[in-house]
């Protein structure tokens, strides 16, 4: 999958100083893109960057003017930005829906949501303009089904009906956008979740038909081959890296996944 016409092109990727955002940035540095790692942490922004070559740059989701001044720096300074990796979201832990944080609600939606859907307008503007480019947003499993994430499933839900518009919009106008969607990913923030006791990586695990949960770089892997021209006939999907969770649905109501051992 490696995307050997990708030399010397501009990579954007929102949410850069995370655990799957770095993995985007690892990856497509050796894939030969140009990477601008684009966060709101620049500490974390600016040590991803130097530990993969990249270049850091601000962005707040939050903040439409941050983004159209991120896009702009990026087209000014960097050069045309080929490929977008939209990847970064306000997370949130389980809870019941009736205690729901109002803030956190108004919070996720504008980040994951609004802020998605600015960054894809913003970026997609100098590919509008070029006539050619590559979008991928970042969904989750949890836009298929229930969960006790009660803004944050929703919201990746809307990315994938979004990721749609999009790429029917933009297709005939030499733009493709697709999008990945990740089961359990072991990044740090959810590391961190299991330490505090909010998820536990076990039973996680049970749910999954590999036996594992997933890595950053693994669905690196996957944003990287939608983003480069070996994807170049592929838009308009949604794409899940999830060990084959989103398969194991029914199989708890039959005593769970087999035991390889059985």
């Amino acid at each position: 999958m490696a995307a050997s016409s990708s030399q010397e092109r501009v990579a954007a990727i929102t949410g850069g100083a995370g655990g799957i955002g770095e993995a985007c940035v690892a990856r497509l540095r050796r894939d030969g893109w140009q990477v601008v790692v684009l966060d709101r942490d620049m500490d974390l922004a600016r040590q991803v960057a130097d530990r993969h070559g990249a270049i850091a740059h601000e962005i707040d989701l939050a903040d439409t003017a941050s983004i159209d001044a991120a896009a702009a720096w990026v087209e000014r300074e960097v050069g045309p930005c080929s490929a977008l990796a939209a990847v970064a979201a306000h997370l949130e832990n389980p809870h019941m829906p009736e205690r729901q944080d109002e803030a956190e609600w108004d919070a996720i939606l504008r980040v994951n949501l609004t802020g998605t859907f600015r960054t894809l307008t913003a970026f997609g503007a100098g590919m509008l303009e070029r006539g050619a480019g590559s979008i991928v947003t970042v969904g989750s499993i949890t836009a298929f089904n229930s969960s006790p994430l009660q803004a944050y499933g929703p919201t990746k839900a809307a990315i994938i009906n979004m990721s749609r518009n999009f790429a029917v919009a933009w297709g005939r106008r030499g733009i493709r956008v697709n999008c990945v969607c990740p089961g359990p990913t072991r990044t740090p923030a959810v590391e961190a979740s299991y330490a505090r006791g909010e998820r536990n990586p076990d039973t996680m695990i049970r749910q999954t038909a590999l036996g594992r949960l997933v890595k950053p770089e693994q669905v690196a892997n996957a944003i990287a081959f939608l983003l480069s021209d070996e994807a170049g006939a592929i838009t308009g999907i949604e794409l899940p890296v999830d060990s084959g969770t989103l398969a194991t649905q029914l199989w708890s109501l039959y005593g769970g996944v087999p035991d390889p051992r059985t």
